[in-house]
């Protein structure tokens, strides 16, 4: 019986071996790409405008010294020589204006021409080694690092600026409302009184914080507000382009609550008639026979916040829609005038003689210190 043959067919995991071994040796290697060539001026650009320009971190002072400046062309030192200061080379004289007293001019004295200090002939001087090391240039040179961080050098920030610049030529980068902060701000303190129980602070101290928690009939209760006194309300609505102003005198402290009963003009009407702004008011005058204009029509209200008191005189004054009322801080759009101690009725001031005490945000911050 013959013995079988062995077959010479290589078996399929042999087969699959030698085809993987054949894509291996056959693949492509694709080729890198080659890198794209650099911009030198936009490297430049980015090396002197973006805030991520590598002289933001390197020393300044291992960039620009003498070896440096010593390795540059003469072409580029004698543009750079143009914008140094007079002080930067070599045999500088300190030197004082013309305009100074100690110049006295002399008619018998020569006139000798007057030295050149606007860098526009610089090829014969030497630059003084020793500026790279003056603290002056080496605080220029680190605010330059700063100003580069903070982006002040790129074009967003160059077009701000300009149309900044645009705006203020113009008179359209006025803000009204900056104007009344700086005025309640910056206001004329006043000398404190006898009748004042408390001296006051700078009202820039007077922070909300915890004052905030003082109701207006704690100010009544204490004799912060008294009867008599004018409360002056006077704010710029944004949405309208209008400012608000409304005057309104204290009638009466209800003493159970401690709220206060004021009497104001009706409309728009700013000022209060004369009757009430003397030392012994009436609601109800008679008018004088030659008197040609009507009487002032007037309205009364009792109110417990200033946020109350403000709602009643914008409406009154009715030029203000309601949608277009802010949700601002009305303790600060309030004013108190009241008499000095020993002070007369003057009737030709519009609030009568009395005096500027502050505006309740500043009468509230005040107590707060006190107590």
């Amino acid at each position: 019986m013959d013995r079988p043959r062995r077959t010479l067919r290589p078996s399929a995991k042999v087969s699959q071996s030698l085809d993987l071994e054949t894509k291996a040796t056959t693949r492509i290697v694709k080729p890198k790409p080659a890198p794209e060539p650099i911009d030198p001026q936009k490297q430049l650009k980015a090396l002197l405008e973006s805030s991520k320009s590598d002289l933001v971190s390197l020393e300044m002072h291992d960039i620009i010294n003498v070896d440096t400046w010593s390795a540059l062309p003469e072409d580029a030192c004698r543009r750079l020589k143009e914008l140094l200061p007079p002080t930067a080379f070599i045999g500088a004289r300190e030197t004082i204006g013309t305009d100074h007293p100690s110049v006295v001019e002399d008619c018998t004295s020569m006139e000798v021409d007057a030295p050149n200090v606007d860098g526009t002939i610089v090829e014969d001087k030497i630059l003084n080694p020793g500026f790279f090391n003056d603290l002056h240039f080496l605080a220029a040179a680190r605010t330059f690092q700063d100003h580069l961080y903070l982006g002040w050098f790129s074009e967003a920030h160059r077009a701000k600026v300009k149309q900044f610049e645009e705006g203020i030529v113009a008179g359209t980068m006025a803000a009204p409302w900056k104007d009344e902060v700086w005025i309640r701000d910056n206001s004329i303190p006043l000398p404190p009184t006898a009748s004042s129980s408390f001296t006051f602070p700078s009202e820039s101290s007077a922070r909300a914080g915890g004052a905030s928690e003082i109701k207006l009939s704690v100010l009544v209760k204490n004799g912060i507000i008294r009867v008599g006194d004018v409360i002056a309300y006077k704010r710029f609505f944004t949405l309208c382009d209008l400012t608000v102003e409304k005057d309104c005198v204290i009638d009466a402290i209800q003493p159970k609550t401690n709220a206060l009963t004021v009497l104001t003009a009706s409309g728009p009407t700013k000022d209060l008639p004369a009757h009430l702004l003397s030392s012994s008011p009436t609601s109800d005058p008679s008018p004088s026979p030659d008197s040609s204009s009507p009487p002032t029509s007037l309205q009364s209200m009792t109110i417990t916040s200033p946020t109350m008191l403000e709602t009643g005189l914008l409406d009154l004054d009715g030029r203000v829609d309601k949608t277009k009322r802010p949700n601002g801080n009305a303790w600060k759009s309030f004013t108190i005038w009241r008499w000095r101690q020993g002070a007369e009725y003057n009737p030709y001031d519009a609030r009568g003689g009395r005096e500027n005490h502050g505006t309740l945000f500043y009468l509230r911050g005040s107590y707060y210190h006190e107590i």
